[in-house]
This record gives structure tokens, C-alpha cells and sequence, in this order.
């Protein structure tokens, strides 16, 4: 039998060289598959920090909703309405005017974050109250904030600088809502609770309020405990039945809700001058 030598592969010597190399190169190998897994776990965890952080932003909030990872929208009673600040025209503009664009930016998202999450733990949130002159009253769709209802927009009596954008979300919106140009409405404190979700500001410095009602859930006539939809009157013959959807939208380009509708005056409508004919009669002379 051929003896085996000392350099060869089945050698004593080779064996412990081979058990040394395997030895050296499993901790390198332990420790980089544990530092894949801790980046990984970090990662994780900062996606869901963001994404549970912040469920105003639209890809987290679409993701969270289709997961079912966010309870919806509730609606209150005047009793169990979250505690807050009523603030006037005036005030809630003065508060907010010195903000900076990312200032102001950063502000929404926490306006509309407190209402995603039905102001669980929050007890400071803004209210808006006071009398609007209504500008006019669009009909919410499909590609608004809240799908269904009405926004009433208006301007503060005792503060010009503030537009009120009114969003009143509702089941079926009424056939008859008669609230004219120029009528003056109420938005009360407690009994609607009114509110603020988005600030924005125009180039002349002017801001619109875009505001929603809290309450707008009430007991039932009966002993029944089955809480029903607030019916909620601007004026007489302007009544509404309101309802939290459950949902909404939070893109930025729907806010605010409302449009401008600019309508010009009878006595600035310029005449388009006559244009000058001639007749067959006067033609034949200029032959």
C-alpha cells in the first residue's frame, strides 16, 4: 500500500489546516447574517414608526385603511366631544399668521393626523366659531375630501382676512338648501364644535379655514341607544343631516375643499360693440 505523505489531502497535517480555515470563517459569517437581521429589524421598525407615525400622508393612510390598521372616523355627541379652544376669526388667524411655509406645512399634517385618529389623548384641539357671509355653497363629490355633502364658503363679518371653508359631510344631501350669496350664517361653539383640519394661505396674505363638524351624532328619540345622524340648520330652509364618513381623502390638492367662484357684476359685464353691416341695398350704391 502507498503510503500516505505528509502534504497530501488526507494528510494529519491538511486535516488541521482545513478545521482551522472552517473555524476562522464561521464567526465572519455568523456576524454578518446578524447584521443583515438587525438592518432589516431596524428598517422595520423605522417603516412602521413612519407610517403608524403619520397617517396623514396618503400613501400611509391608503396602506393603513386597506389593512384595516386605523380605526375609522367616528362622529360625536355634544357630551362626548373632544375638549378644546374656541377660537374667532381674528385669533385663529393671528395665531397662525407668523408660521412659516414649512411651518404651516407641518401644522396641517397634525390638524389632519388628530382627526384620523379621532383625537385619542389630544385635549387642545382648535375649534372655530363665529358669523360668515356665505359666498357660496358647492356640493362635495367624488374627488373631494369627504365624498358626499355639502361646503359652505363664506367670509368672517368681523375679520375679512379669514375665508371660511364649511365642509358638511352627509349620507344624502338635501334637495332643497336655500343659503343665497350674502346671507349671513352662525357657526356655533359647543353644539357643532367646528373643527379646524386645514389652513390655507393666499398670496394677498387672506387664509381659508377648512372646518368639519365633530357633533354630529345625537340619541334617538327612543330609549333605543342607537345614536342617529344630526340634522344641522344654517338658516330655514337650509338643513342638512350630517354624517362622519369613515373614510376620507387626505391628498393635498383637495384641500381646500371649496373653489372660488369669481361672478361678475351686471354693471362690469363690458358691451361687445355692434359689429357695423351693410346692407345689399347700400352695397349695390358702393358699386
Amino acid at each position: 500500500m502507498e503510503a500516505v505523505s505528509e502534504e497530501s489531502s488526507f494528510s494529519r497535517n491538511s486535516r488541521e489546516q482545513d478545521e482551522g480555515r472552517h473555524k476562522s470563517g464561521s464567526p465572519i459569517l455568523w456576524i454578518a447574517a446578524i447584521a443583515v437581521l438587525i438592518g432589516l429589524n431596524f428598517a422595520s421598525w423605522v417603516f412602521c414608526m413612519i407610517v403608524f407615525g403619520k397617517p396623514e400622508r396618503p400613501l400611509n393612510y391608503k396602506l393603513l385603511t386597506k389593512l384595516e390598521k386605523l380605526d375609522p372616523i367616528r362622529g360625536f355627541m355634544p357630551v362626548t366631544a373632544p375638549r378644546g379652544k374656541f377660537y374667532s376669526a381674528k385669533d385663529l388667524y393671528a395665531r397662525i399668521f407668523t408660521f412659516r411655509p414649512n411651518e404651516l406645512r407641518a401644522y396641517n399634517g397634525i390638524l389632519k393626523r388628530n382627526y384620523l385618529k379621532n383625537y385619542i389623548e389630544v385635549d387642545d384641539i382648535v375649534f372655530l366659531s363665529g358669523e360668515f357671509v356665505v359666498d357660496s355653497v358647492q356640493e362635495m363629490g367624488e374627488d373631494d375630501v369627504f365624498t358626499s355633502g355639502l361646503v359652505v364658503r363664506g367670509r368672517s363679518t368681523t375679520f375679512p382676512d379669514v375665508i371660511l371653508d364649511f365642509a358638511l359631510p352627509s349620507e344624502e344631501p338635501p334637495a332643497r338648501f336655500e343659503l343665497a350669496k350674502g346671507d349671513v350664517i352662525q357657526v356655533p361653539e359647543s353644539s357643532t364644535c367646528a373643527a379646524l383640519l386645514n389652513v390655507e394661505r393666499l398670496d394677498n396674505a387672506v387664509m381659508v379655514f377648512t372646518v368639519a363638524p365633530l357633533v354630529t351624532r345625537t340619541p334617538a328619540t327612543t330609549k333605543d341607544p342607537i345614536l342617529m345622524n344630526r340634522e344641522f340648520e344654517l338658516a330655514e330652509n337650509a338643513v342638512i343631516r350630517l354624517f362622519t364618513p369613515p373614510q376620507i381623502q387626505v391628498d393635498p390638492e383637495r384641500w381646500p375643499i371649496s373653489e372660488e367662484i369669481v361672478l361678475v357684476e351686471e354693471d362690469e359685464i363690458e358691451e361687445k360693440p355692434v359689429e357695423l353691416s351693410v346692407s345689399e341695398e347700400e352695397e349695390a350704391k358702393a358699386e
